[in-house]
């Protein structure tokens, strides 16, 4: 069985992050004490109502950071922002899409499709081709660079059933369980059977949740050849009377062939390229930020208020922020280097309606701190060696 980690309990001791186990014992954790103190700070800093982040190592799970900060309900933990699906995947889910049209219906990432609107919304009309107004034509590839709504809607009412969209998701681990030393809340995914809902689904509106940790485990599988690593937050372990605790394997899932993995991480680099991830990776030159490429997707939605929203975090299980605004979703999930993923990575921030705070300007420091604490191991194993 499985030993349960008492996050609450996490505590530096010497150079590793431990925790107690439920029911006695210790573990020493997986996560990178460095990097964990370097995005809770981040997320600290901009004092948001909710916001959380996750990054897993690439391709063997280990946790590197579990982290949340609640201006609005300072009690919650990171269990609690970062396992619980308290937000709706949005855009994030045009992964999903992208992997179903090109695992299931074999379409070419640059087919092309010609369209109108769709920034902000997906309307009937979006669906149909209509010359006098479909003036732009662009391919699946920019669709998933720039979150086009309306490409990814058209291509997903002409090319996709639902329960094709379905079978996907379910193989990303919506609606499943995901073992893990912490119990996860599992992100939901309701594929609607109406056409124009389902368009809607597909280009990341509605009938979705998704956790921050699952969203670093969508990035995962993509760059890890289209297997999904099985994430574990235990390095070792021992048990009440301090004998070493035998811990179940990790189980990693294919979820799709390797060749679609690829060009959906194709995709992925264009948001941070020339997409919506642009200006945080790119300078007003279009010169790179960062040392390294980084694919990722961006995703943002506003709450509606009703029901069928995912409830946020706390008791209360409030939808609107306590002054009374509406809640404003930003995602952004990814991983790095892009041509040699060594971690995977999402951040979800919560935000009053009005912010400007997008969730890919925490990712890149992110990356900044993860390449930083890098080149700072190296260089003290070459001092070591001396």
């Amino acid at each position: 069985m499985r030993p349960m980690v008492a996050m609450e309990s996490v505590g530096l001791e010497g150079s590793h992050l431990v925790a107690d186990l439920e029911g006695g014992g210790l573990a020493q954790l997986t996560l990178d004490p460095a990097l964990q103190e370097s995005v809770e700070e981040a997320l600290v800093a901009h004092r948001l109502p909710y916001s959380a982040a996750a990054v897993v190592s690439v391709p063997d799970g280990r946790v590197l950071v579990l982290a949340g900060y609640s201006k609005s309900d300072p009690s919650l933990d990171a269990a609690a922002l970062a396992l619980k699906p308290w937000a709706p995947a949005a855009s994030v889910f045009k992964i999903v899409t992208a992997s179903a049209l090109l695992q299931e219906s074999h379409l070419d990432p640059q087919t092309q499709v010609c369209y109108h609107g769709g920034i902000s919304a997906v309307l009937r009309d979006n669906l149909v081709d209509l010359p006098a107004v479909d003036r732009t034509c662009a391919s699946l590839s920019y669709g998933i660079g720039k979150s086009q709504n309306a490409i990814i809607a058209k291509l997903a009412a002409r090319h996709l059933k639902p329960e094709q969209l379905e079978r996907v998701a379910e193989a990303f681990r919506f609606g499943q369980e995901i073992d893990f030393d912490i119990p996860i809340e599992p992100s939901e995914a309701e594929i609607p059977r109406e056409p124009l809902e389902f368009a809607r689904t597909a280009a990341g509106f509605w009938h979705t949740s998704l956790s921050a940790l699952h969203g670093a485990l969508l990035a995962a599988t993509v760059a890890n050849h289209g297997v999904m690593p099985a994430p574990r937050l235990v390095e070792k372990a021992v048990d009440a009377q301090g004998a070493a605790l035998v811990l179940p394997r990790p189980v990693s899932r294919r979820v799709l062939d390797p060749e679609v993995a690829q060009e959906v991480g194709r995709m992925m680099q264009l948001t941070t390229s020339m997409g919506t991830a642009r200006r945080s990776f790119r300078d007003r030159r279009g010169r790179a930020t960062l040392p390294v490429k980084v694919a990722g997707k961006t995703g943002t939605l506003h709450s509606r208020g009703l029901a069928s929203d995912p409830a946020l975090p706390g008791d209360r299980g409030a939808r609107v922020l306590p002054e009374g605004g509406q809640v404003g979703y930003s995602w952004f999930v990814g991983y790095a280097p892009a041509d040699q993923p060594r971690i995977a990575f999402a951040v979800l921030l919560g935000n009053p309606a009005s912010s400007h705070v997008r969730a890919h300007v925490v990712a890149r420091h992110l990356v900044a701190d993860y390449l930083a604490g890098e080149r700072a191991t190296k260089r003290g194993r070459l001092l070591a060696r001396r």
